[in-house]
Parts: C-alpha cells; structure tokens; sequence
C-alpha cells in the first residue's frame, strides 16, 4: 500500500514543503516550477514499500512533538505556579527535537527540508550546503 494523500500532505507539512497542486516563482519575471518540490514528490511517489511503516513512525513523532509545541503554548507566561517550576528552554528543546525528526524523515526520502521553509526564520535560518 502506497502513501496516502493524507500521510503524503503531512509529509510535505513536516517537511516544509508546499500543499498546493502547481509551484510557481518568478524568474526574470516568467512564472518557473520550483524545483525543490520535485525532490519531495518522486520520492513519495517511489518510497518503497517496506520503508512505508517507518515513514508512518515518523509522521506520528513528528505530530506528537508539534502537538506538545502547540499544548505548552500557555506555559509561556509562566516561570512557575505554586511549588511546580516550568522548563523555560522547553519550546526550544522541542524544536531541536522536531527538526532532528524532520532530517530523519527527509533521510528517508533522499531529499533536503525545504530550505526556504518560513520556520527555520525563526531559529536563525538554515544550513545548506554549497559546492563551490
């Protein structure tokens, strides 16, 4: 049984990589396909079969950590409550965790996440190699 849309549209979310049917940008100022999508796509379209399970592992780690991320969101406002003390490097140890699952993933796929994915902005970018 091959991936899903469903398993293949949190692939994609994980990942970074976009959910919409054409991927455009402009190049000299003609519409281009992004070709950071194909990458993604073949692979989920060639995974074989008996890494599907362990594809279906991973999407589980990786909505179990996002879903802590976005639970913990209240705990933000707090140092502690009564004699209980909260981690206040929780989110960012939950974003060094989320991002060692998506390359994880991505391993499985042969493919980079995205890197232009709009949430490696927010810890200060991201490392892609160059050949020179």
């Amino acid at each position: 049984m091959a991936l899903t849309p469903e398993e293949k549209t949190r692939v994609r979310h994980h990942t970074g990589y976009v959910g919409v049917a054409a991927v455009y940008t402009f190049v000299f100022g003609v519409p281009a396909a992004v070709q950071t999508q194909f990458s993604i796509e073949g692979a989920m379209d060639n995974i074989l079969a008996e890494s599907e399970e362990l594809v279906r592992k991973h999407l589980a780690i990786l909505d179990k950590i996002q879903m802590q991320q976005i639970d913990d969101l209240e705990l933000l406002a707090l140092l502690e409550a009564d004699e209980i003390k909260f981690n206040p490097d929780e989110q960012k140890k939950l974003d060094r965790e989320y991002f060692k699952w998506v390359g994880s993933l991505c391993n499985l796929f042969g493919c980079i996440p995205n890197p232009f994915d709009q949430r490696f902005k927010a810890m200060g970018g991201v490392n892609v190699p160059v050949i020179g």
